[in-house]
This record gives structure tokens, sequence and C-alpha cells, in this order.
């Protein structure tokens, strides 16, 4: 079986030959690697990289640490003639939209402000995907990780205004929020079709600022897992692949998380006093959705010792089974050292239980 192959039975919960493993990769430490950029100050020249470039950069990670899935990041979006006049729309439906008081004016804002799928393909975001899918495609699941709609939602200068907006919006005007979180979700699919139309298998959604740590389960079940069940089904139907990937602690919400129709789930390190132990987790599933792990990609595969990073995966790995893939919980890092991220794939590679894989 190829790695493909291998990845989809993992989403169907079957037993797999050998452990799947993949690092975090969207992101930054692709840059450095493929010596795009050389740190922190450089950044946005990664960021700037699009089409053949970027593609060179996503390939040259992949042949170095042969991850079982390719983890990308979309490139940077060119102007379309369309663009001003998404960018008047949302100056002036924005105002009304931040009230939170109808629905009409939700609906013209996504309406006229958020493109369609012809207007991504025609942006150039997704190049390098239809680069990688034609060399790679038949035998490595492609996915696409970008930030979901309630992260726009809930960050500074958003459609509901900004964080502190958004939050107060959850308790004096929840109905018409969840409604706007559900819109934003459905304007969404166009990128679903543009990455299927370029040769993407799936996709993974970041979705922040709604986890245990910042909002209450009860919000959460309320104003936008309904969005997000319609979200990860609509994939499904469009035979898309897909992961979730929540940034927070969303143990008080295991059982909605598993409800929302992802054919697996990602889940950051434990920080800021909550703790996301990744064999827990797994238990709590229940077989109901594929789990990627969450070895720390800072204290671990950024400052550890390689002997660290392989202790915390053997354990991972050994304390779940049918699918579960090792990953790290956050992206990798600029300066991770190369040894730390080959002793993360290889300890998984090597097999649960043998000789020396501590």
């Amino acid at each position: 079986m190829n790695k493909k192959s291998l990845i989809l039975s993992a989403f169907d919960m079957k037993p797999t030959e050998v452990q799947l493993v993949t690092p975090h990769w969207w992101g930054v430490y692709k840059f450095q690697h493929s010596g795009a950029v050389t740190g922190p100050d450089d950044e946005q020249k990664g960021w700037s990289l699009s089409g053949e470039e970027l593609a060179k950069v996503d390939i040259h990670f992949f042949k170095t640490f042969e991850p079982d899935i390719f983890h990308l990041s979309e490139g940077p979006w060119k102007e379309l003639p369309g663009d001003a006049d998404r960018r008047r729309a949302s100056e002036a439906l924005r105002p009304g939209v931040m009230e939170l008081t109808g629905k009409n004016v939700i609906d013209d804002y996504v309406k006229y402000v958020y493109p369609n799928a012809d207007d991504h393909l025609a942006s150039g975001v997704y190049d390098h995907v239809r680069i990688i899918s034609e060399k790679y495609g038949d035998d490595v699941l492609i996915l696409m990780n970008q930030g979901n709609p309630v992260c726009g939602v809930f960050e500074n200068g958003g459609p509901a205004g900004d964080f502190n907006d958004a939050l107060i919006a959850i308790i004096e005007h929840p109905e018409n929020l969840g409604y706007l979180i559900y819109r934003l979700y459905e304007s969404a699919l166009s990128r679903i079709d543009a990455l299927k139309a370029v040769g993407a298998h799936g996709y993974i959604g970041s979705e922040t600022c709604v986890s245990c740590d910042i909002i209450s389960p009860a919000a959460f079940r309320s104003l936008i897992a309904p969005a997000l069940r319609m979200f990860y089904n609509a994939l499904r139907g469009k035979e898309m692949e897909s992961v979730v990937y929540f940034l927070g602690d969303i143990v008080p919400i295991i059982d909605d998380v598993a409800d929302l129709g992802a054919r697996a789930l990602m889940i950051e390190e434990g920080k800021k006093n909550f703790n996301l132990d990744a064999a827990d987790i797994y238990r709590r599933l229940d077989g109901r959705i594929a789990l990627f792990g969450n070895v720390d990609s800072v204290n671990l595969l950024r400052f550890g010792s390689t002997e660290d990073v392989a202790r915390e995966t053997f354990k991972q790995c050994n304390s779940a089974g049918a699918g579960f893939i090792a990953a790290t919980g956050s992206p990798l890092c600029f300066d991770t050292p190369e040894e730390n991220v080959k002793t993360f794939i290889n300890t998984a590679r090597r097999g649960l239980n043998a000789p020396g894989a501590l």
C-alpha cells in the first residue's frame, strides 16, 4: 500500500502495517529548511512564494523527511478585478454586520464580500497544489490547511468587530452571531471546490478561539457546532477528506467534536493550564474519528534532546492503535534541529515494540 492508501485506512479506523507519522509542517519551518528564508525576520519572504517556487519548498521538505501526507499552506492572493468591489462592499456592510441585529445584512455581506471557487482558482493561492498533485497525487494524500471562518469572526477587525465584541455577542446576540458563522462556513465551501479542481484530496480546517479555554461548552454547542457539522459533512458529500484542527482545550466537548463529520482530528499540545493527553483523547474518541497526535513542537522538537523526542513519540504511539497518526501539536518552529524531526519520524516508523525504539 502507498502512503495515500495507508492514511485513508487510518481514517477508516483500520489497522495499518506501519505506524503513520507526519510532523505538523504547515508554516515557517519548511521555508527555513529549504533555504527560502533565513529566520523569523525573513518570514514574509516565505509567505510571498507561490506556484512553482512554493511547490519546490514543499517537495524539498517531503523528500527530506518523507512524512505520510502533504500538509500544505496556501500561497499569496494576487489582485483580481473584483477585489476592489469586494473591499468596498466590506467597508459598506461591515458596520451593519457588527451590530448583529438582522440577518439580511449578513446575507448581503457574505454575497458581496466573499470570493467564489473561480476567484480562488484565479487568485493563484492554490497553483502549487496542482503542481504537487500532478507529481504525487496518486501516491500521497494532499491536504490544504487553512484557518476556517470562525478564526476571522473572533479576530480583531473581523465582521463581528474585535475579539471582545465577538465574545460579548455570544451573550447579547447569540442567534445572529450563530447565523453569521453558519453563513461564512457555507461560503467557505467555495475553497473546497477550488481545491478539488487543482487535485487536492482534502482539507485541514483550523478552528481557533472556540475551544473551552475561551468559550463555554454550551456556547460551542449552540453557536459553533451547527456550522461545523454542516461544513464537514458537506466535504464528505464532495468526496473530499477532512481533518478538523482545534487550537485549545477540547476535552469538555470531545463528544461533540467526534460528531462533527470530519474524518480525523488534530490537537494542540497542552498549554495555558489545560492538559491534552493524546492517549486519553484517543480513548475518549472510542474509534469514532481518527486522531493526529500532539508531540510538543516547542519544548521537545525545538529545544529537547533526541532522547526526549524519541521517548514521547514512543509513548504516544504505544498508547494508541488503529486510526492514530503520530504528529506534532503545532507547526514546526524556526531553528528546530533537523535531527529532532528525523528522530520523531524514525521512532514512530521503527515500530511500537521494536527493539531499540528508545
